[in-house]
Formats: structure tokens, sequence, C-alpha cells
């Protein structure tokens, strides 16, 4: 059983990190980008909570992709952007229904990568 190419709707940008060492001999986080892929977003809880004195909010979603060559090698590392929001990958995980599809809990708003 195959997903229906209209549940993946959203145009997700697929990022990697990649560490090297800056001009004073520190450890910079870079991030560079992998591809666009297509992709399901579900919404499945959010919360509101207090950070550095301000008020913030957080969301977990399920993000679905195709497996093919460019999210063959999604890990928890990784990250997705959506509309300017960051997602960071909680983990990879197999669909039960559907074999072709990764399914990818994600949560936002808590770090920006």
């Amino acid at each position: 059983m195959s997903i229906a190419a209209g549940k993946l709707d959203k145009r997700v940008l697929i990022q990697r990190p990649e560490i090297s060492k800056g001009t004073l001999g520190d450890i910079e986080k870079n991030w560079v980008d992998v591809g666009k892929v297509w992709a399901n977003m579900s919404y499945l809880s959010g919360r509101e909570f207090v950070k550095n004195g301000l008020g913030s909010a957080s969301c977990t979603v399920s993000i679905q992709v195709r497996t093919s060559k460019l999210t063959a090698n999604i890990t928890p590392e990784y990250r997705i952007i959506y509309k300017g929001s960051i997602f960071n990958i909680q983990a990879v995980l197999p669909d039960s229904v559907h074999p072709e599809v990764i399914n990818l809990p994600c949560v936002t708003g808590i770090n920006e990568g």
C-alpha cells in the first residue's frame, strides 16, 4: 500500500550540521542544505512556557517523507525548515503501514538548531 501523493503537500528543506574550526580554533556548527522534499506534517501537541523570562511556545510535529537517496541518511542531528520555522528531528522511524515512508517526530520552538 502506497501513501497518496496528495498527502505529501508541504515542501520542506532538509539540513545537516557541519562542524568546522573557526578562525580562533573554536568549534563552529553550520547548517548545510541537503535538499527539498515533499512532506506531510501533522501537529500533534503544543505548549507554552517561560524561557529567559519571556513567554515562548513549542509544538510536537510528525513529519512524513518518502524514502529516497536524499532522505536515506537523515539522523536526529538533521533538521527541517518549513516556512521559516526550524523543526528539530527527535527520531527517524519506519512507517508500519507505508514502507516507503519515514516518520520524523520533531519539535519546534524550543531550540533553533
